[in-house]
């Protein structure tokens, strides 16, 4: 079942943003800013929107959709910035789902990209993503001010 981030699953929320943030070896976890992210977002659907996903009574994975511009279509895209399902059930559909999910959810919207990177060596993601596209002929790059 996926359902969106509210105040009766942030706290479900938040230990799986912590466990993804472990994933990819964030340095310095800090909660606290965690938990106020994640109100922004619950708060104004206009920045994005988090999805979890269960199996039963238990949290199994989340992603994490955001909002910008492209100046070459001139028009509103979507993130999907985090898609993030626990060690053990990877592979058995639910990021699939997650992503279907999000899918549709951007036709409510009517915003037709979304797009997403990944680390270069998470193979298993890219398995999943190819299953949609390829990658492109752009480079990502980031810069941390400060």
């Amino acid at each position: 079942m996926i359902e969106e981030l509210n105040l009766e699953n942030i706290d479900s929320a938040l230990e799986l943003f912590k466990q993804y943030q472990q994933f990819y070896q964030v340095q310095n976890i800090d909660e606290q800013k965690n938990r106020q992210h994640l109100a922004k977002i619950m708060k104004n659907e206009d920045l994005g929107k988090l999805f979890l996903i269960r199996e039963g009574d238990v949290y199994i994975g989340f992603a994490t959709i955001y909002y910008s511009f492209s100046s070459t279509i001139a028009e509103q895209v979507a993130i999907l910035n985090d898609l993030y399902v626990v060690e053990n059930l990877r592979r058995k559909g639910f990021g699939r789902h997650l992503i279907e999910h999000c899918i549709n959810y951007l036709k409510t919207r009517e915003i037709s990209i979304m797009k997403w990177v990944t680390h270069i060596d998470n193979l298993t993601a890219q398995k999943l993503y190819n299953y949609y596209c390829t990658g492109t002929e752009w480079l990502s790059y980031s810069y941390k001010v400060f």
